[in-house]
């Protein structure tokens, strides 16, 4: 009797020579896919911010044509003019049965007040800034900031401009406009 079997597997030479592939393949792809998800969050953060630039032109075109534009604050019941909320204080536009605080002509991002978040919660509504993908602190010279949810341990480092992945909104005030920007360096 002769005996034919010849076992069948990878010697282990084969073996290692695969892991050596597998480990200088995943050298040069790792870097790639960190590029990519850098790109896709950087350009998923430029999109909001060209929406919500788009919602304040036509809120401003709104705010013109309710003769709201350049109206300044008001005060108590604004001589019962229909835009003015006199609980909140603040001029308003209607967008889809909300109501949209604005300033100069343009959406209001958060009221002065600390208790009272009606203004921050419209505008988040209305721009469709979700709390399930974002957390929302404070930017620049005081702005607006819409930060994307893994980033949210990086609310103080956002506020000190020492962390830059997150959307920026700021309200118009006497000594400057309105801006809206994707801050994208450490995405």
């Amino acid at each position: 009797m002769s005996s034919n079997k010849r076992q069948q597997g990878f010697t282990l030479i084969e073996l290692v020579i695969v892991i050596i592939i597998l480990g200088i393949l995943s050298v040069i792809a790792a870097p790639k896919f960190l590029s990519l998800s850098h790109e896709a969050q950087t350009k998923s953060l430029e999109g909001i911010a060209g929406s919500i630039a788009s919602m304040n032109q036509l809120v401003h075109s709104k705010t013109q044509i309710d003769g709201i534009a350049d109206k300044k604050d008001c005060s108590y019941d604004c001589n019962g003019h229909p835009n003015w909320d006199s609980i909140i204080g603040y001029y308003f536009v209607d967008i889809s049965g909300t109501r949209l605080y604005v300033s100069e002509g343009y959406p209001m991002a958060a009221g002065t007040s600390q208790t009272d978040t009606t203004v921050e919660d419209n505008f988040k509504l209305v721009m469709g800034l979700s709390k399930d993908d974002f957390v929302f602190g404070t930017g620049a010279n005081g702005s607006f900031a819409a930060v994307p949810k893994k980033f949210a341990d990086r609310l103080a480092d956002i506020k000190a401009e020492k962390f830059k992945c997150h959307v920026e909104y700021r309200s118009p005030i006497p000594a400057s406009d309105y801006y809206v920007r994707a801050v994208t360096d450490d995405c």
